[in-house]
């Protein structure tokens, strides 16, 4: 059921968020006034994640219930699908349904546990022989404080605008979008209530929602009862508390959605190699990741970079990656085709590449927490030697990944401008490409060893701030796993 305020803009486009309109007509006001945070509907913060490819969906919302179901309409009828709980630690729930058996149509959905009945939201699936996805990074719904009381509304503002712009981007490009990715920080410090904010647009309910761990995620526990995803690793012995690796399929494209956080390279290892296995058929690799590697432009990425670049491009070189998507460093750029840790293939000024022999890594900008233009001496922030191309922008952006059977094209945009400041297709001819498949060097055994012990003792440092938090978290998880 719609909320008054929709009725009262009925002649916009009618969200069922907060009953509010559209970004694309929805005015700051129009979202400050409808920003309700003891409004049922916001707190239960329903979102769509991926299953593990395009016929499941997972659906996750908050519940005072244990039991709930979600019921699903589509072509064959309504069927209710019964969902699982998780205890939360506000001593609530997170309810959610697996749905599966989905095939190409239009469907609808509510959820339901106790005397709470969602509104009814609605997807579609597509064939996905050929598909859009967004990627964005850094989102930051971060919470209010004395100094800012209006933080929480005004940073998920700037997220529902993105999102809407991007699909209205979508839809003039003449594709469909309807699968949203992210590269960590999607919160500010990890809080339950900046993930209720984040699923407070109705694209968190209706897309599928593929997030990875950034350092800001695992400030605390949220992202942990948030979350509900699919193939997640089983071999990661030294697990970060609140996340891990997992993977998804969409058309022809494998996502190994990956926690950087946790520095355990070879459970890692052990993850790529398994999902990179059990889909043989996958034409497209992408890796999603928080660190930046190559474009972090600040003097304190630089030697943070050069250790995860030690770590991680060995990996994306063993499996055959073909794009490496990532944030963390705020700043937007696009690497040179990268093999072996360095340049193999110059991307500067191209617009297209076939069969690339390596890696592009593509950092993404934040959505509310923009990198300075300038350093501390009014200078450029410096570019690493690997980077072919960088934009310092003064604007939220983001970016649209075409697949095709044959090619990836990635093009990046302004919200505010409506820019496409930058376009590159990615051709390849076969699911190899032009990748030099290699095993790993034994040098990465011994740092498989030295990072696991180096992830023991991040671990126990979480272990001891979210017991500060007030947090039930168990020692020997973060030790010895589960």
């Amino acid at each position: 059921m719609k909320k008054t305020l929709s009725l009262l803009l009925a002649a916009l486009m009618v969200i069922s968020c907060f009953g509010t309109a559209s970004a694309a007509d929805l005015t700051q006001q129009q979202w400050n006034d409808s920003w309700n945070l003891q409004d049922t509907e916001y707190l239960a913060a329903v979102t769509m994640f991926p299953g593990s490819d395009e016929s499941e969906r997972n659906i996750a919302w908050y519940s005072k219930n244990a039991e709930g179901y979600v019921e699903l309409t589509g072509a064959k009828g309504t069927e209710k699908i019964t969902a699982s709980a998780k205890a939360a630690p506000e001593g609530d729930y997170r309810l959610s349904a697996h749905l599966t058996g989905l095939t190409q149509g239009n469907y609808s959905y509510k959820c339901v546990s106790g005397d709470y009945t969602s509104e009814t939201y609605e997807f579609t699936v597509e064939s996905y022989d050929s598909f859009t996805a967004l990627y964005v990074s850094d989102i930051h719904s971060s919470n209010s404080d004395e100094n800012e009381p209006d933080r929480l509304r005004d940073t998920n503002y700037n997220y529902n605008r993105m999102l809407e712009k991007a699909q209205q981007k979508a839809i003039e490009n003449g594709t469909t979008l309807d699968l949203l990715v992210s590269g960590g920080d999607q919160a500010g410090e990890g809080l339950r209530c900046e993930f209720e904010g984040l699923s407070s647009p109705e694209m968190m309910k209706e897309f599928t929602f593929a997030p990875t761990v950034g350092n800001h995620d695992r400030k605390s526990v949220g992202y942990k009862y948030y979350t509900t995803l699919p193939n997640e690793s089983e071999t990661m012995k030294f697990k970060s508390y609140i996340g891990n690796d997992y993977w998804f399929r969409q058309g022809n494209a494998l996502f190994l959605m990956l926690d950087s956080c946790n520095t355990s390279m070879s459970g890692h290892n052990l993850f790529m190699k398994k999902a990179v296995k059990d889909n043989p058929d996958a034409k497209w690799i992408v890796a999603v990741m928080h660190h930046d590697m190559f474009g972090g432009r600040e003097d304190w990425l630089y030697s943070e970079n050069a250790l995860l670049r030690l770590l991680w491009t060995p990996l994306f070189d063993q499996y055959g990656v073909d794009v490496c998507l990532y944030g963390h460093s705020h700043y937007y750029s696009v690497s040179n085709v990268i093999y072996d840790n360095k340049t193999v293939q110059g991307l500067a000024g191209a617009s297209k590449i076939k069969n690339p022999q390596g890696t592009i890594y593509l950092s993404s900008g934040s959505i509310n927490n923009l990198a300075p233009l300038l350093t501390d001496e009014g200078e450029i922030p410096p570019i690493g030697e690997n980077v072919a191309y960088t934009f310092l922008q003064e604007e939220i952006i983001y970016n649209l990944l075409d697949f095709s059977e044959d090619s990836l094209t990635i093009k990046s945009y302004t919200v505010d401008s409506d820019e496409e400041f930058y376009s590159l297709e990615i051709e390849k001819t076969d699911a190899k490409g032009g990748h030099k498949l290699r095993n790993s060097k034994p040098l990465l055994k011994l740092l498989f060893w030295v990072t696991r012990i180096v992830n023991i003792i991040n671990n126990i440092d979480m272990y001891n701030r979210y017991k500060e938090q007030g947090f039930d978290v168990s020692l020997a998880e973060g030790l010895i796993g589960s």
